[in-house]
């Protein structure tokens, strides 16, 4: 197995994005699970694609010139982190002395 530098194989790498019936292949180029970025080359068109996460839908919307497009991304690691607060967590943060009285 070859793996690139974001320690994907050829196989995990290979993304197919589509919109209307028209369906096109590009690998991974960059990702960025912290801001829900990942940019794409397509090597039939000779072109970087750029996709951002759209929370609400759970998908990879495509940007600028390609917006419309969703890419295919099956591999489950690949989703962007979700951000939440912890709930079991207080508002204000309480001191505990580490010396007894």
């Amino acid at each position: 197995m070859t793996q690139n530098k974001l320690g994907l194989t050829t196989a995990e790498r290979t993304v197919f994005y589509s919109k209307t019936g028209s369906k096109f292949a590009g690998e991974i180029r960059q990702y960025n699970p912290e801001t829900g970025f990942m940019s794409l080359h397509d090597p039939f068109k000779n072109r970087v694609v750029e996709f951002v996460w759209d929370q609400s839908s759970s998908s990879w919307k495509g940007t600028g010139v390609i917006s419309g497009y969703v890419a295919d991304v099956t591999i489950t690691d690949e989703t962007p982190i979700n951000k939440s607060d912890a709930s079991d967590e207080p508002a204000k943060a309480v001191s505990v002395s580490r010396f007894p009285s």
